[in-house]
């Protein structure tokens, strides 16, 4: 099929492949390591219940393009090559985290997950996990409806996640939780999601998502 309709690159649209190289040569890291000593990493946040979380990319241009076809134009393709390319910054994550791991997809409401079909962060998860080799532990479930979170700042995303997030079953014992998500903003939506995890048990818990808004 591809050979008689080949994809559309979500990036900019030319024909050939769903991101093409030009698009992924393009995309922008969110850490900048060479001034780490002389500021805020804008690719590293730091929570409460959330020890740590790091975002790959910037969120901006093809890769914002990108995501949005992933997450709204049931271009679920797009989630193996936009996980091949943050792998390193996973990667780098990992380095960070000592024992067992397992890899949590930040979760939608079923509502949601049956407009797109899928959730997003799922997907990604999925593809990181079988890359590095780790277990996908889908654990965490969305228990009422929100309102978009664009828009708002961070105590406004807080309180509107208040009570949105629960566990099917309790987290592994003695295994660090890296909660997978598309798009970092202001982490509230981690944060929530980590605050569940400890309630339930879970003593080690970092974040990860392919883009970082800035």
């Amino acid at each position: 099929m591809e050979l008689l309709l080949p994809p559309a690159c979500a990036g900019c649209g030319r024909y050939g492949a769903v991101l093409c190289f030009a698009c992924l040569a393009g995309l922008r890291s969110a850490r900048t390591p060479e001034n780490r000593f002389g500021g805020a990493d804008p690719g590293v946040v730091v929570g409460e219940a959330l020890e740590l979380a790091i975002a790959a990319f910037v969120h901006e241009g093809a890769m914002r393009r990108a995501l949005q076809r992933l997450k709204y134009g049931g271009a679920a393709a797009l989630a193996a090559p936009l996980a091949r390319q943050a792998l390193p910054a996973l990667t780098d994550l990992l380095t960070m985290v000592d024992g067992e791991v397992a890899l949590v997809p930040v979760p939608v409401h079923p509502e949601r997950q049956r407009q797109r079909g899928y959730n997003q962060a799922a997907l990604l998860a999925g593809e990181l996990a079988s890359r590095v080799g780790l277990p996908l532990r889908d654990i965490l479930v969305r228990t009422r409806p929100t309102v978009r979170q664009h828009g708002l700042n961070r105590a406004a995303r807080l309180h509107n996640l208040r009570g949105a997030f629960g566990l099917a079953e309790p987290p592994p014992p003695d295994v660090a939780a890296v909660l997978v998500d598309d798009i970092l903003t202001t982490s509230a939506t981690l944060e929530a999601c980590a605050e569940v995890l400890r309630s339930g048990g879970a003593t080690r818990i970092v974040g990860f998502a392919i883009a970082r808004e800035v």
